[in-house]
């Protein structure tokens, strides 16, 4: 009897503890899914936001800035983390997407893409318009005529994108022209440089819009996914702060190694008060916070 009443008492033993078990595994992974998924509550793709003080130095970042006559940079902006590339000098984000997207393209048998301009400052960029305005009326246009055609090819001093050290523009040739666009580069860069966070900035299709002639040489930085987004939609710079504060947001969704990863974008019109813990990225639409804010967000799902 003494016997049986061991194995009964030890067999309660085991089931009470496999039961604590079985509960503490219940709630933690609970927990775990909660906080791995960030974003599905209820069934449905909303974000579960763990809010908290503004304590992660998140600053403007300047990605989507909008650079243009009607928002100029000032005269004495300069980008604080440029790097150099053989005297060729652009934001560090962007050089490392530059030669990621190198890699991709010589591994795709594409060869002699080389780097032609990038960060120019504003007393270069001022410079090059006057250069080109004296140019044009030794052509015998009058000034104003002159002026006008130049801002056709050139932007004016403090209207130029070069400034940010986001903008670069490539070659294979030495000549910066439409044809680059017909070029084996020019297809494979129209076809995959949002891959890696880069737009073609002044499309064929947008010159209304944009009011610079069609380059298919210049790039521009912008990240992920925002590129991807424009490549998808057939967007420009000028269109996408739009885009975004009349979708609410939008999510690209990827596969890295086995997970499922989203970004999440949100316009808002003033600055967060309070910066979610997975935020990678605040950029004002224009220099100095016109225009509101763009807001950049990674998530991932987990499906058990």
């Amino acid at each position: 009897m003494n016997y049986w009443k061991r194995i009964i008492k030890g067999r309660a033993s085991y089931y009470i503890v496999a039961a604590l078990i079985i509960i503490s595994w219940v709630i933690i992974g609970m927990r775990v899914r909660l906080l791995a998924s960030d974003a599905i509550v209820d069934g449905e793709n909303e974000v579960y936001a763990y809010k908290h003080s503004n304590t992660l130095n998140i600053t403007d970042s300047g990605l989507l800035w909008l650079v243009n006559l009607q928002n100029p940079l000032d005269s004495d902006f300069v980008p604080s983390n440029l790097v150099s590339h053989q005297g060729i000098r652009l934001q560090a984000p962007a050089f490392a997407a530059y030669n990621q997207m190198l890699a991709a393209m010589k591994a795709d048998g594409i060869q002699g893409l080389q780097l032609a301009s990038a960060y120019r400052p504003y007393v270069y960029q001022r410079d090059l318009f006057t250069t080109k305005v004296n140019t044009l009326k030794s052509q015998g246009h009058n000034p104003e005529a002159a002026i006008e055609l130049a801002a056709q090819v050139l932007q004016r001093p403090g209207a130029s994108e070069h400034q940010t050290g986001l903008a670069l523009d490539v070659t294979v040739a030495g000549d910066l022209t439409e044809d680059f666009g017909k070029t084996a580069a020019g297809k494979w860069i129209e076809e995959n440089s949002h891959r890696f966070g880069f737009i073609i900035r002044y499309p064929q299709s947008k010159t209304e819009i944009t009011h610079i002639i069609y380059e298919p040489w210049h790039l521009r930085y912008v990240g992920l996914p925002h590129a991807t987004i424009m490549f998808e939609n057939n967007l420009t710079l000028e269109e996408y702060a739009g885009f975004i504060a009349e979708t609410g947001n939008y999510i690209i969704w990827t596969e890295p190694r086995g997970s499922r990863e989203f970004y999440l974008v949100i316009h808002s019109d003033e600055w967060p008060q309070t910066i979610h813990d997975r935020l990678i990225d605040i950029s004002s639409v224009c220099p100095g916070g016109g225009g509101g804010y763009i807001l950049t967000m990674r998530g991932m799902y987990i499906t058990y």
